[in-house]
C-alpha cells in the first residue's frame, strides 16, 4: 500500500477482531482532514461499533461514513492469542 494513498484517506478506522466470537469492533476513528480522533459518541451515533465480518465491515463503514467503497482499503496488523488488530482506510 502506498503512503501517498493512505495520506489521502479521509478517515482511518482501527478495529479489533475477537477470534473466539468472530466479531469485529471499532477501537477508534481518526479524521485525517481535521487531524483528530472522533469521539465514542460519534462512533455509536454512526452505528459503526460492531461488525459480523470483513464484508459487513466494508459495507457498513463506507455506507455510514459516506465513503467510496471502490477506494476502500483494509490491512490486518498485530495479532495475539485471541485478538487481531486491523486498519480500514475510508476515502471520499
Amino acid at each position: 500500500m502506498r503512503t501517498k494513498t493512505i495520506k489521502n484517506a479521509k478517515l482511518i478506522v482501527r478495529v479489533e477482531s475477537d477470534k473466539k466470537s468472530q466479531t469485529i469492533r471499532t477501537l477508534s476513528i481518526y479524521d485525517n482532514r481535521s487531524q483528530e480522533h472522533l469521539t465514542t459518541e460519534y462512533i455509536k451515533e454512526r452505528n459503526v461499533v460492531d461488525f459480523l465480518g470483513l464484508p459487513d465491515l466494508k459495507e457498513t463503514l463506507n455506507w455510514n461514513l459516506n465513503g467510496d467503497s471502490d477506494k476502500y482499503q483494509f490491512r490486518w496488523g498485530q495479532s495475539s492469542k485471541g485478538f487481531s488488530e486491523g486498519v480500514a482506510y475510508i476515502f471520499d
